[in-house]
């Protein structure tokens, strides 16, 4: 009987973790079905490969350092100093595991507060749960303002605003209640002890990293002929974040936020070539979401490994806790 429910337990994982890749490869699937792949490889041979190489390179190192700075702030604001240079070590090392599954990537992170820094566990696990959050947050906060433009098939991105209005509300009154039955589990704790007051403090230190990562799409949409202005990228860019950053949709960037840039990004581009060529338009797009997911992943795994090297040399190799990651991915 334990047997048969072990199985359960392991075929329903199983599928948990495969599911985002099957949305992403039939949303990827779907876009390069749909897309002339003549133009696309065009819209890949006109871009500055090489330039828009080393600015990835140089805006990864950044976004690396203004996470670190977001989580680093963090920490502080809950007691536990660590140093900048081995939280940033630590923190690019994980990209090797967020590479593959970012649950255990964010579990290596409180593997560290743990066995390093001596932080409890589910008060580490907490802690991590609180930057996610934020960062999550932060981005549809952002996408709210872009996602009141949106038309057309993705229409239904108009209810963020109202979504994440609701879901603020809710949320500091929870805040300021504190209901027993949630304030009393350890690992949700932190959460109540930041307070609104907290929360505010965590969406400030996280801007840098999302402005880093407005510079660096920016910069790769103008590289690719797709002539957004700052205004628009300001409105949409944050909104293309927030989907690809949901586990479920996208992976590593890859999948349903290619969709998403094709409605927000096309007509930049034929507006700037004065063509009115949507299928060139569509290819420009998909080819900036491409090379910049495809790029962002390739760099991760360099600077990963690298960071890693110095990081096990400092005694600082960050290793995931499995019911950590389990618990996660729950």
């Amino acid at each position: 009987m334990s047997s048969t429910g072990g199985d359960r337990r392991s075929a329903g994982a199983i599928a948990k973790t495969l599911a985002p890749y099957f949305i992403a490869a039939i949303a990827l699937g779907w876009v390069l079905h749909s897309t002339d792949r003549h133009k696309l490889v065009d819209a890949l041979h006109h871009a500055p490969i090489v330039a828009f190489v080393a600015m990835s390179a140089i805006m990864l190192v950044l976004n690396c350092g203004a996470d670190t700075f977001a989580m680093s702030s963090v920490f502080g604001r809950f007691g536990c100093r660590v140093p900048y240079k081995d939280l940033y070590l630590v923190r690019a090392s994980t990209y090797l595991l967020a590479v593959v599954n970012y649950h255990v990537g964010q579990a290596a992170i409180v593997g560290y507060l743990y066995r390093v820094r001596r932080v409890p566990l589910l008060k580490a696990s907490g802690w991590i749960l609180f930057i996610i959050g934020i960062n999550v947050g932060t981005l549809f906060l952002l996408a709210s303002a872009g996602a009141t433009r949106v038309h057309g098939d993705l229409a239904l991105m108009r209810f963020i605003p109202l979504v994440c209005g609701i879901g603020i509300v809710v949320y500091a009154v929870l805040l300021t209640w504190k209901p027993r039955i949630l304030a009393e589990r350890r690992i949700l704790q932190p959460l109540f002890e930041m307070g609104i007051s907290g929360h505010v403090f965590g969406v400030a230190v996280r801007l840098p990293h999302i402005f880093v990562l407005l510079v660096w799409h920016f910069v790769s949409l103008r590289m690719f002929n797709v002539q957004v202005s700052p205004g628009a990228a300001l409105l949409y860019l944050p909104a293309y974040f927030a989907i690809s950053s949901v586990p479920g949709l996208s992976v590593n960037g890859i999948g349903v936020a290619q969709l998403v840039a094709v409605f927000f990004f096309a007509p930049y581009v034929n507006n700037a070539a004065g063509t009115g060529d949507p299928a060139a338009g569509k290819a420009a797009v998909i080819a900036y979401s491409l090379a910049t997911a495809g790029i962002s992943l390739i760099m991760q795994l360099v600077l990963g490994l690298v960071c890693l090297r110095w990081a096990t040399a400092r005694g600082l190799k960050p290793q995931a806790i499995e019911p950590v990651a389990e618990a996660a991915a729950s």
